[in-house]
């Protein structure tokens, strides 16, 4: 099933947004409004085993892989809803 890259943003907000809510209540991020243009480093504030963790959450939910390198330049929700589109495709 083809996504567009705004579907898939808000259905990973909607993800990283419940991800935070049941692991992280306490960070500074848990219950901020993420939208598609979201920066996980600079707003979110996420750190490395919180991005991980989330990424297995990802790779979970719309089984795919998605490797080290594609996420290097990733940094809003829209950028990475393009890594797991292409993951998709990829698969």
């Amino acid at each position: 099933m083809k996504q567009s890259t705004d579907n898939m943003a808000s259905d990973l907000a909607g993800i990283l947004t419940e991800y935070l809510a049941n692991n992280w209540v306490d960070s500074p991020s848990s219950g901020r409004t993420i939208d598609a243009d979201t920066d996980m480093v600079t707003e979110l504030q996420l750190d490395s085993f919180q991005v991980m963790e989330f990424m297995l959450e990802v790779e979970d939910h719309f089984d795919v892989v998605i490797d080290q390198e594609s996420l290097s330049n990733t940094r809003t929700i829209r950028d990475l809803a393009a890594v797991v589109i292409a993951a998709q495709k990829d698969g």
